[in-house]
Parts: C-alpha cells; sequence; structure tokens
C-alpha cells in the first residue's frame, strides 16, 4: 500500500536518499528530472492542489532528499510561512551554513509534527531523547561538530534527518491535499 503515492513513494525508494548530511553533488539525474517534471497531480495525486504553496514545499523537499540542494533552495526560499522557513534552515544545514541555518529555525518557531519527530528521534539519540520536544538546534549543533571531525554520531545522524526528513514531507503533503 502506497504511504503517499506511486510517484513519489517510487522517488522515495531510492536507496541513497538522505545518505549524506552535507552533500556535495545532486543525486541521481533521473529522479531529479523526474522531479522537475511532475505534474501537480504526480506530486500531491490532485490537479489541483488545496494548498499550492505546500505543493511547491512537497517538490523542494524531494530535491532535498535527492541531494540537488540548489533548486530546493529556489523554491523554498520564496515560501512565506513556517514550514518554508524551516525547509529553508533545513537546507542551510546540508549545505553546512550552520548560522544561516539556525536563523531559518528561529523564524520558525515549533511545528505541528515535532512532538511526534521527538519521540522517534528519542528512541535513536541520548541527546535528544534530553530534550523535551524536538530540537532543530540541538540537531544543527551535533551535523556542526560531525563536520569538523566528531563524526561519532555519524549513524545517528543520519537517522535523525532522515526522520525529520519524513515528518516535514509527510506534513506538507497532508496540507497539499487539504487533509
Amino acid at each position: 500500500m502506497p504511504r503517499y503515492n506511486l510517484f513519489v513513494d517510487r522517488l522515495l525508494h531510492d536507496p541513497d536518499l538522505l545518505h549524506r548530511l552535507l552533500p556535495a553533488q545532486p543525486g541521481h539525474f533521473a529522479s531529479i528530472q523526474s522531479i522537475r517534471d511532475a505534474s501537480d497531480d504526480d506530486l500531491v495525486g490532485a490537479p489541483s492542489p488545496a494548498e499550492p504553496a505546500a505543493l511547491v514545499l512537497v517538490r523542494a523537499a524531494l530535491f532535498y532528499a535527492h541531494d540537488a540542494i540548489d533548486e530546493a533552495h529556489r523554491l523554498a526560499q520564496d515560501g512565506k510561512d513556517d514550514a518554508a522557513s524551516y525547509l529553508h534552515g533545513m537546507i542551510h544545514r546540508r549545505e553546512g551554513d550552520f548560522d544561516n541555518a539556525r536563523y531559518w529555525f528561529r523564524r520558525t518557531g515549533a511545528l505541528g509534527f515535532f512532538a511526534d519527530l521527538h519521540r522517534v528521534v528519542a528512541r535513536l539519540s541520548p541527546d535528544m531523547a534530553k530534550q523535551t520536544t524536538w530540537d532543530p538546534y540541538l540537531f544543527t549543533g551535533l551535523c556542526e561538530q560531525d563536520k569538523f571531525g566528531d563524526d561519532s554520531h555519524r549513524a545517528e545522524l543520519l537517522a535523525m534527518q532522515r526522520c525529520e526528513f519524513d515528518a516535514f514531507l509527510q506534513s506538507v503533503w497532508h496540507k497539499a491535499r487539504g487533509e
């Protein structure tokens, strides 16, 4: 049974998805091209999405997951809501621009999926388990430490990155569909 729809589920099945904290280059060209070419119906199963701004974030999130960071950035920076700001922060973190990531997270505040995300990542990370909710600043700081040589948490960080992406995509995908 599809989690999203067949098109999005196929894109999320890529075994290389989100396997780098700081991608140096985009992922598979064919996947990125299919995201570029995707119709609204391909992305959310509706020719006229209920929330067009959320649809843009679905596309941006798929670019993000496939390491097409520049394309994700172009789409996210035009968004005006908290979800767009949050994705903007995620993108800057993966670019290694940690101060800018923190700036965008400050503009966001807490999002509806943070509590559920925290429940999942608290099982993966002793540091995150000490927090009362999802903490993008803590996660960003750990990614920054990894970039500068402390790779002792790499597997944990990659797992949290995937959980964060999944929670974000689920949130904006359902919003785009009006659910």
